[in-house]
């Protein structure tokens, strides 16, 4: 089995990022726990060779994600909860009004009536191991956060 590929920090942010704001997005307003390595659970990315070859180095990323969304206010959560060696659970993470009207933009390149950000990344964070919805994610997740002015 050959090694897989390991990507640069701020190349998996926009993927992680993407994920976080899929599961926030879906369970909106309900807030939900999400655990460091909730992103090894997600089916289309565990699937995929060649994604990284260091499972505690992208649970680690996921941390930071998930906490630089917070410090930036587009997420909240209400306790850091440790676990199992390396493991932390963020309880009742939620979108915070930010957070959901930059899932809200509806930008006139997004075809189709009622599509949001938010319904662009939740379909790209569902098969996030192919080429197509990384590329979407690394457009969409900086356009959301504001890190870029223009979309596709």
């Amino acid at each position: 089995m050959a090694a897989k590929a390991m990507r640069a920090n701020e190349e998996f942010f926009d993927l992680l990022a993407g994920d976080v704001f899929a599961r926030l997005y879906t369970s909106f307003p309900e807030p939900i726990d999400i655990h460091s390595d909730a992103i090894t659970y997600n089916d289309a990315l565990g699937a995929q060779d060649g994604f990284d070859d260091e499972p505690e180095r992208l649970k680690k990323l996921y941390r930071h994600a998930i906490q630089w969304l917070q410090a930036e206010g587009f997420v909240r959560f209400g306790s850091v909860v440790p676990g199992d060696e390396d493991d932390e659970t963020f309880c009742d993470v939620v979108l915070t009004s930010k957070g959901l009207a930059a899932l809200r933009k509806m930008p006139e390149s997004l075809t189709g009536p009622g599509l949001t950000l938010g319904d662009k990344i939740e379909a790209a964070a569902k098969d996030i191991g192919s080429d197509a919805a990384k590329t979407s994610l690394k457009q969409l997740v900086p356009y959301a956060l504001g890190l870029i002015k223009t979309l596709f």
